[in-house]
């Protein structure tokens, strides 16, 4: 299977999760999970569509890296202008005896991609929100009060710390070559 099917199916996986336990919380905790009331109806949306986001751009990027290190990547090499028709060479590397990376590059890192992910998806949540905040509220002064109010709610640290699990799982799952 594809990691691109991989990170679509991740990206699904996140949004259900993130659908849930803003579901879970509004429930256990008798509140709306975006309690200014007149925030509107698309502000807790539009964060979530921005965190979803996040995280496809995430895991695509992952695996067009592992993709590309395998070499695996689709190439059309000769169809612009400024690309060469003949592939280059492997670039000599530490992995081999000889001082050649022995045809393959490592995979990117996990845990680096899946907290940046994390972190990405808990700034991105803030700004989307106190952005939209403060543009319904119609002053810039919202902006760093709604962000001081969100940043250490169950809703945005819930979604940050699922969105590095999703990343982390995903990836880990797609590098997984099944029998053939």
């Amino acid at each position: 299977m594809s990691r691109a099917v991989y990170a679509v199916m991740g990206t699904v996986l996140y949004a259900a999760l993130i659908i849930t336990t803003a579901a879970f919380e509004s429930v256990l905790f008798d509140r709306d999970v975006i309690s200014e009331t007149d925030a509107g109806t698309l502000l807790g949306p539009a964060m979530f569509a921005v965190a979803v986001l996040v995280v496809l751009l995430s895991l695509l990027r992952s695996a067009a890296l592992a993709d590309a290190a395998d070499g695996d990547a689709p190439t059309m090499l000769g169809a612009f202008p400024a690309q060469p028709a003949e592939p280059s060479p492997r670039r000599p590397g530490p992995a081999g005896g000889d001082g050649t990376s022995a045809g393959r590059d490592a995979p990117p890192r996990l845990l680096p991609g899946a907290v940046g992910t994390g972190v990405a998806v808990y700034l991105a949540m803030l700004v989307v929100g106190s952005v939209g905040y403060s543009l319904v509220r119609e002053g810039a002064v919202w902006l760093p009060l709604f962000a001081a109010r969100y940043a250490v709610s169950p809703l945005v640290l819930g979604s940050a710390l699922w969105a590095a699990l999703v990343v982390a799982g995903t990836v880990a799952v797609s590098r997984i070559e099944p029998p053939r």
